[in-house]
């Protein structure tokens, strides 16, 4: 009796270290993903610095800020599904594609608005109606992708700090 209970133990103790090093590498990738949205972010923060205060630059860096979106997604895209699961990662690859368009489309219309109209109202008609359309757009890619993160952290038992939570 005396050796199966110490069995029991070893075996429980494997499973909780076996848990654990599940749980960090869920972590782990969790971390990877929210790297690369973060540099993604950054790329848009200065897309949208440039589209009210510098069309002229806008049209020139376009091309880089796309570049260096394509260049995080592709590298969210090499990490292979996480045991079985790619929704999470799929999930960014889709907010991914709306910041590239966003990039390439909507932001590129600000900075020419910006550069072409002079009538202050009908400039602030013209951005009003494409930003609200781009928050929608942003809103359904944002909101798929923080479910799938949610949904990814308690499927592998750890918890997302909200501060840090896109």
């Amino acid at each position: 009796m005396k050796k199966i209970l110490i069995a029991a133990a070893a075996l429980l103790g494997v499973i909780a270290c076996s848990n654990k090093e599940k749980i960090a590498q869920a972590m782990k990738y969790d971390q990877v993903v929210m790297d690369h949205m973060e540099k993604m972010h950054q790329t848009l923060f200065a897309v949208q610095r440039l589209a009210t205060s510098d069309s002229v630059n806008l049209q020139l860096e376009a091309t880089k800020f796309a570049s260096e979106i394509d260049s995080s997604a592709k590298a969210i895209k090499d990490l292979p599904d996480f045991n079985g699961n790619a929704a999470y990662r799929d999930a960014a690859l889709k907010l991914a594609d709306f910041y590239k368009s966003a990039v390439t489309g909507p932001y590129l219309e600000i900075g020419n608005a910006y550069k072409e109209i002079k009538d202050t109202a009908a400039l602030h008609s013209k951005v009003d109606a494409i930003v609200t359309k781009l928050q929608q757009d942003e809103s359904v890619a944002d909101d798929d992708f923080i479910k799938q993160r949610n949904d990814f952290a308690a499927k592998n038992n750890f918890k997302i700090d909200s501060t840090a939570t896109n």
